[in-house]
């Protein structure tokens, strides 16, 4: 094998990137199409992929493919606003329309259609409601200027917003839709953020490899009755968000007690 022939590919392969015919996040054609095309083996074609994915060109997929590594801008969630308070709830209710705010393009691409279900044993226990109690289950990637930026699995009361299953556009931020058809206030969340490697499936719906870190984040979010005498809070939604930790950072702010000094 040829180390010149590899540095060959590599410039190509490269040149191609820049000029814009592989683009961010696109799929590239697989090692034995590249091989055929370029008129060379496929340990070479491996060897140069290898070192253009140590370059921070590409990303090696297993079983999933080769992609072109986006090189695109962070979200900052949390910044100045209180632990736990980040501005895609805290200001406009929704990571998807915090980023239409700011001039990005979001597209949401659901892995499954959104159905009615029972919670089952493990969601049944993370919104604290029986087994055979009905959810509305959403399931999703969310692409930011079509860049996968985080997977979306999101489960609801189906008592407080089951009429929205199939309504999988998203024009209207679920806060808002819970204001103006339930006179429901969301008012409190809670988030619990763990970094780990992905798993194949992750990596593949992220378009990463699996040595790149992931953040996971389950949530939960309750709301209480819009007006009335109702003190009793509604926990209505738990999420488990999969983050691309490369595209995302997260800052909070808290008080230190006291007896931190003691």
């Amino acid at each position: 094998m040829s180390n010149s022939k590899i540095d060959e590919i590599v410039k190509i392969i490269h040149k191609r990137i820049i000029e814009g015919k592989y683009v961010a996040g696109q799929r590239l054609p697989a090692e034995r199409v590249l091989a055929e095309e370029l008129g060379v083996s496929r340990t070479t074609i491996r060897t140069a992929l290898l070192r253009l994915q140590s370059d921070n060109l590409i990303d090696i997929v297993p079983r999933g493919g080769i992609f072109v590594r986006s090189h695109a801008p962070k979200v900052k969630l949390g910044g100045g606003t209180p632990k736990n308070k980040g501005p895609e709830l805290q200001q406009v209710g929704s990571f998807i329309h915090s980023m239409r705010a700011s001039g990005r393009d979001v597209l949401i691409r659901y892995l499954e259609p959104s159905s009615i279900r029972p919670a089952g044993e493990e969601i049944g226990a993370k919104l604290n409601i029986p087994e055979h109690k009905n959810i509305l289950r959403r399931y999703r990637v969310q692409l930011v200027d079509r860049v996968p930026y985080r997977i979306l699995d999101t489960y609801l009361l189906a008592s407080v917003a089951g009429e929205l299953v199939g309504q999988e556009d998203h024009q209207l931020p679920l806060f808002k839709w819970l204001r103006e058809h339930k006179q429901l206030l969301p008012i409190r969340t809670h988030e619990q953020l763990t970094c780990r490697m992905p798993s194949s499936d992750e990596a593949t719906l992220l378009h990463i490899g699996r040595n790149q870190p992931i953040v996971e984040m389950d949530r939960w979010i309750w709301a209480k009755p819009e007006s009335g005498d109702h003190d009793e809070e509604i926990l209505f939604e738990y999420s488990r968000i999969i983050a691309n930790a490369s595209l995302h950072e997260f800052a909070y702010t808290y008080e230190i007690a006291d007896d931190a000094s003691k």
